[in-house]
């Protein structure tokens, strides 16, 4: 699997920028390594968050706090490595991995339980609620080959602006933004497509940022 500094090293060739680098923690001392530090965590965590891969999805019963909401009837404290809370799955729900990728739920079940988020607590209806959510993975290692792809696509479209600056750097980061989404969109239709069955899953997950 590629390392963080490949990764880096391909979004910076896909700009057609050089030299490589050789580190960004700490940064090797070159402006393409700063901007590389700059904004590598952030294109990480965006393209997690939405929950669409398998690597960087847990389950996890949910601990009850003081219910402080009279409009639900639980209240759950959500996990501290939660990036995103996806879904409170109902009992006897299947989750269905298809690849490395993606993930998809039966259709009957494909909303869940409804809850709601006030800060870090949940509130929901489900007694003794299950939450499947994304987290954050840092590890490299365990990116798939198409998370990896993506991901220096989307870092592009983060380094067009300060290095190549101007109408034209704007240009070219939106090109790699549309090149990422494209191929995260091609990711989800293989999953679905690797079953015969209803699934479900999630549609564009990189919109365009202002």
């Amino acid at each position: 699997m590629a390392s963080i500094v490949q990764i880096c090293n391909m979004a910076l060739s896909h700009i057609g920028a050089g030299p490589l680098i050789s580190s960004i923690s700490p940064p090797d001392g070159s402006v393409e390594a700063g901007y590389c530090a700059t904004f590598y965590d952030i294109a990480r965590t965006e393209l997690l968050e939405p929950g669409t891969w398998s690597f960087a999805l847990k389950r996890a019963e949910l601990a009850t706090v003081t219910n402080a909401s009279s409009a639900w009837v639980y209240a759950y404290a959500l996990p501290s490595d939660c990036l995103r809370a996806l879904r409170i799955l109902r009992p006897g729900v299947a989750v269905t991995v298809f690849n490395q990728d993606e993930v998809a739920l039966r259709q009957d079940d494909r909303d869940g339980a409804p809850f709601d988020l006030e800060g870090q607590v949940l509130y929901s209806d489900q007694e003794e609620a299950v939450l499947l959510y994304s987290v954050d993975v840092t590890d490299s290692a365990r990116f798939s080959a198409s998370f990896t792809a993506t991901l220096s696509y989307l870092l592009a479209s983060y380094l067009a602006g300060p290095i190549i600056k101007g109408n034209e750097g704007a240009r070219v980061s939106d090109a790699m933004r549309q090149r990422a989404m494209a191929m995260a969109d091609v990711s989800l239709a293989s999953a679905a497509n690797a079953s015969s069955a209803e699934t479900f899953v999630t549609s564009s997950i990189l919109a365009a940022r202002a």
